[in-house]
């Protein structure tokens, strides 16, 4: 990670305006023009006339279970997809992950566009779809197998229209993006070749970010000697230990602006004891720590390690401390000001997609390529509900939306 951090600060340095360094400037590359390109209504035309041939491969995939770990069935899948479309050099890497090539010319940009295979759904093996009108319901419905439709009907629509890229495209399918963004961290961590741009296919359209957020939470367990009731006077407590430590930790400053330094926290889970006729031997909560900014994480992690030592000498107990230091949050430059930022606004105020949010807190794929240094945002997949819950819905109309917005900003690109 040391080495990580070096290489990102020496990007930091240099980076003085990345839509300089890559040569597109600082300007939106979008103009009303581009969406009535003989180019996009092609792609557009095509997705329509398949309109019901992508909402059943939606639902075929969304059935193949692909749990974090368990991605196989799904990744076999993709592959045979990405070889049929046409993609070259279609392969499953030494991590899962599914990995599809689309050349462009030689001074063309590489760029990266993503979605992830896996879902949240553990030990669940069966997946059947509903339909009600344009909601399809299903757990992993919309998390993210709404994407990897985008990402493959996106190929399918450029390669039927005659798309000619002079960027080099990687389309990957990922694994473990829900256990920390595995999968596309090995990948970057494992080749040699540089990129460009991450675009990646996750969260609800019209949510774009363009920073990566920072984890630093954990577990905080307290431990003492216990007792019976009858001879708990004076004894160490560590529930109360619990008690005072969460009471404490929420009179900490959070910031909630500037959005570069927004920062949360949240006693998630909260245990202790055996019966209810004895002081509990060891008690613990979780926290979930999140900043756009590494020095506030690090400030909220040092002020949450000495309340809790504190707490643990004044009720004499012991204190074990765990919290996250490999998750750290980054921010390029100016992302907020890029050529890539404007153009994806520009997209969605063409397509009328509501309740756009632009923000530095991102929690995806994303995050990996802006820790290196890469000028990378999220592209929304769909309208979703009840996301990560065996209830999750989503929207069929809002795919087709998400679809247009990835194959204008691809068209863009060029």
């Amino acid at each position: 990670m040391e080495k990580r951090a070096r290489i990102f600060s020496f990007l930091v340095i240099t980076m003085v305006c990345v839509g300089s360094v890559l040569g597109y400037g600082d300007k939106s590359l979008f103009t009303p023009e581009t969406a009535k390109s003989p180019l996009a209504r092609s792609v557009f035309a095509f997705l329509e006339s398949n309109r019901d041939q992508v909402i059943n491969e939606w639902i075929h995939l969304t059935e193949i279970p692909s749990p974090s770990g368990h991605e196989a069935k799904r990744a076999a899948y993709m592959q045979d997809q990405f070889r049929s479309a046409g993609l070259e050099g279609v392969h499953i890497d030494a991590f899962g992950n599914v990995i599809g090539l689309w050349k462009g010319e030689p001074l063309g940009k590489n760029i990266i566009v993503t979605a992830h295979m896996d879902t949240v759904f553990q030990d669940v093996w069966e997946i059947k779809v509903k339909r009600e009108a344009n909601v399809l319901k299903a757990p992993g419905i919309g998390d993210d197998s709404a994407s990897l439709i985008n990402l493959l009907w996106s190929v399918r629509a450029l390669k039927h229209a005659g798309f000619q890229p002079k960027n080099t495209y990687y389309f990957l399918a990922t694994t473990g993006e829900e256990v920390g963004f595995v999968g596309m961290d090995n990948f970057l961590n494992a080749t040699e070749e540089s990129f460009d741009l991450v675009l990646a296919l996750d969260g609800d359209l019209g949510k774009v970010h363009y920073g990566a957020l920072g984890f630093g939470g954990g577990r905080i367990t307290f431990r003492g000697p216990g007792a019976h009731t009858m001879q708990s006077r004076g004894v160490p407590n560590p529930n109360l230990a619990v008690a005072l430590a969460i009471d404490r930790l929420y009179n900490i400053h959070l910031l909630a602006e500037p959005l570069e330094k927004w920062t949360i926290l949240n006693i998630g889970l909260i245990g202790g004891g055996k019966v209810r006729n004895a002081v509990s031997q060891e008690s613990f909560f979780s926290v979930d720590l999140r900043s756009a900014d590494q020095e506030e994480l690090k400030r909220v992690q040092r002020e949450i390690k000495h309340i809790c030592r504190d707490v643990a000498t004044e009720l004499g107990v012991d204190v074990e401390i765990d919290l996250n230091d490999d998750s750290k949050a980054y921010q390029i430059p100016n992302a907020r000001e890029s050529f890539l930022v404007k153009t994806v606004l520009d997209i969605l105020a063409y397509l009328n997609v509501a309740d756009v949010e632009v923000d530095p807190l991102g929690s995806t794929e994303a995050n990996v390529g802006i820790e290196k240094g890469i000028l990378s945002v999220n592209l929304g997949r769909t309208y979703g509900r009840y996301k990560h819950s065996l209830r999750e819905e989503a929207d069929i109309d809002g795919l087709f939306l998400a679809m247009k917005q990835i194959l204008l900003l691809l068209i863009c690109l060029e």
